[in-house]
């Protein structure tokens, strides 16, 4: 059937109610032209999905084409709007869907030598790489998907640094006084012993600032440590009682402000207007990027590993570790068409994140929470296997803390994913229930707001105004917009009309908002003593987003010591073999906090680096 030449501008449904405008440029008999304007998708997650499908679709003329891994909503977007063209022009779509499909060859068996392989190019291997080259080493990152990125291009952003000199420039918020005096009187006895000696330097930090009088945001490397520690203690279902390794907590802390200079340094740039966090970090400490989330990380290192020589394999997925005499000396790893990859290598550092994405080895290690259904959503990307950890294994690596799982409670509760809706600072948070109530202290911990959101039901709405959704770092009118029409974000000019549009009795609602406003003003919330407040409620539209808790991250991973070192059983660094980020464990413990992540794998991404580079000059 012939088609009706032109051009037809369509849209196609992106990640949760995005959508993507497409221009598909049709002749009578052909495809000529495929354009996607993909400013609406979340950056770094789907860009080879609109690099590669237009490609294949145009050179095949077929649309019976394999979705990318790790972006299949974009996929199918991306088809199903050229679809729509066909459509448009007469055609039939459903015969294009049935043509065959483009013919993949197998590639030749490559084998590689270099000096350092990072195994996943998601933060933590992508600041390894840099590192490893900035020490002058040839550099070989291996991903399994078609794009870099992992869990960290779907990372909100702001990155944990103490940072006083910048922080003290800004007001502290209603109530963040309050709660370090209330942290500053824990008894002694209650803090773990290598933590105690810094515990009584921060009593007197803390001391010595509330007796100044001062109204500026405090902070220090002290008090981002205990709340790391502190933040991380938890004990699971069969009484076992964690805590963060203090070396590693220590080793953290200590160099974070240096990861976020080291990125500003390789072309990272940070919003110094602001100072936030994301839900769960207990403290406002967050170095924001400029550019949206995790792909202001990803696409500067990325592109600077790329053009300082470093190669980047992807679709290159690790299968097994080369071990000669007890020592790693490189990968071998698998593509998609089947062929080989060898990589024999100096040293190796695993960096191919947890295993949240991975839900029957999550149920497997689980101690922490009574039940995880079969079909529950993660946050992360599907990539995030466990494939680091299995390959740990196989040099006779030592495992820690794997029974500890994040759940994050401010998810979609359909999807997963962390940015669809609106998502706000904590400090703005306003968590009701199904019944319109307020249930938790919004500015605490993952793990208290997820089994608070579970014992009401599990699905909850964060409850925002106009002034509110101005502080969202997630979205734009446009998303808003959609994510409306969708049904999949609600919107009401009064309070009353939104209970209404939600389920909710309105005058609880009111009721609830009502006294919310009025703790913002009394600077105390003597119902769930919130530990930061900023904005009222109070200003048309008004807004309520549905959440639900996901997986979010695997506390537990490979032992390793503070030069990133995996270790044995025994204790005993593995020769050649490194690990940083999620894949590795004992930083976090039993929860980890908001932000930490990030400020995780930048700093242990580079010891790891710098740790290989000392042996290999030895």
């Amino acid at each position: 059937m012939d088609l009706k030449a032109g051009k037809y501008n369509v849209k196609a449904q992106g990640h949760g109610a995005s959508f993507m405008p497409m221009e598909v440029t049709l002749s009578e008999n052909k495809i000529e032209d495929i354009k996607v304007d993909a400013k609406g998708e979340t950056k770094g997650v789907a860009d080879e999905v609109f690099r590669r499908l237009p490609e294949e679709i145009v050179e095949n003329q077929t649309l019976n084409v394999d979705t990318v891994s790790g972006a299949t909503i974009s996929s199918h977007g991306v088809i199903d709007g050229v679809a729509l063209a066909i459509s448009e022009a007469g055609g039939d779509p459903d015969e294009w869907k049935k043509r065959a499909k483009p013919k993949e060859q197998r590639a030749k068996d490559e084998t590689y030598t270099t000096d350092v392989v990072a195994v996943g190019a998601g933060g933590a291997g992508l600041a390894a790489a840099a590192r490893s080259i900035q020490h002058g080493k040839d550099v070989i990152v291996l991903e399994k998907f078609p794009q870099i990125g992992g869990n960290t291009s779907r990372a909100g952003g702001p990155m944990n640094a103490a940072e006083p000199d910048w922080q003290n420039q800004f007001k502290a918020l209603a109530g963040e006084k309050e709660t370090l005096e209330e942290l500053a009187v824990t008894p002694l006895e209650q803090i773990d012993p290598e933590y105690q000696e810094d515990f009584e330097k921060l009593q007197k930090q803390i001391k010595d600032y509330v007796a100044s009088g001062a109204d500026y945001l405090f902070d220090s490397k002290l008090l981002h440590e205990i709340q790391t520690y502190l933040g991380g203690k938890r004990t699971d279902l069969n009484g076992n009682e964690i805590h963060g390794n203090y070396a590693l907590v220590k080793e953290l802390i200590d160099n974070a402000l240096d990861s976020v200079h080291w990125l500003s340094d390789l072309g990272v740039k940070f919003d110094r207007s602001q100072v936030t966090m994301p839900v769960g970090a207990l403290w406002r400490r967050g170095h924001k990027p400029v550019e949206p989330m995790g792909y202001a990380f990803i696409h500067v290192l990325g592109d600077w590993v790329k053009d300082h020589g470093g190669r980047i394999l992807t679709d290159t997925r690790a299968d097994h570790l080369i071990i000669e005499d007890g020592q790693v000396k490189g990968v071998i790893a698998k593509r998609p068409d089947g062929s080989t990859i060898t990589v024999h290598a100096k040293a190796v550092i695993l960096t191919a994140g947890g295993f949240g994405a991975n839900t029957p080895m999550v149920q497997k290690y689980n101690t922490y929470w009574k039940h995880i259904d079969d079909n529950v959503a993660t946050t992360n990307s599907p990539a995030i296997t466990g494939d680091g950890i299995n390959l740990g294994k196989e040099a006779g690596a030592d495992l820690v803390g794997m029974g500890f799982i994040q759940m994050m409670p401010v998810s979609d509760p359909k999807t997963g994913e962390l940015f669809t809706g609106l998502q706000t600072p904590p400090e703005n948070y306003i968590m009701v229930n199904q019944k319109g109530k307020r249930f938790v202290n919004e500015f605490a911990e993952r793990d208290v707001l997820t089994k608070a959101a579970i014992d009401n039901g599990g699905l909850f709405y964060l409850i925002a105004d106009d002034k509110i959704k101005d502080t969202a770092y997630n979205t734009t009118q446009e998303s808003i917009d959609a994510q409306v029409k969708a049904g999949t974000l609600f919107r009401a000019n009064s309070l009353e009309d939104l209970a209404k549009q939600v389920g909710m009795d309105p005058d609880i609602l009111v009721e609830t908002i009502e006294k919310y406003n009025s703790y913002i003003e009394a600077g105390k919330d003597p119902d769930f003593e919130k530990s930061a407040f900023n904005l009222k409620c109070e200003v048309a539209p008004f807004y309520a987003t549905p959440r639900k808790p996901a997986i979010h991250h695997t506390m537990g991973g490979l032992k390793i010591d503070t030069g990133a070192h995996v270790l044995d059983k025994d204790g005993k660094q593995i020769p050649g073999l490194y690990a940083a980020g999620e894949v590795a464990g004992g930083i976090h413990a039993g929860n980890r906090l908001g932000g930490n992540s990030l400020a995780d794998i930048f700093t242990f991404g580079r010891i790891a680096a710098n740790s290989a580079n000392d042996e290999l000059e030895k």
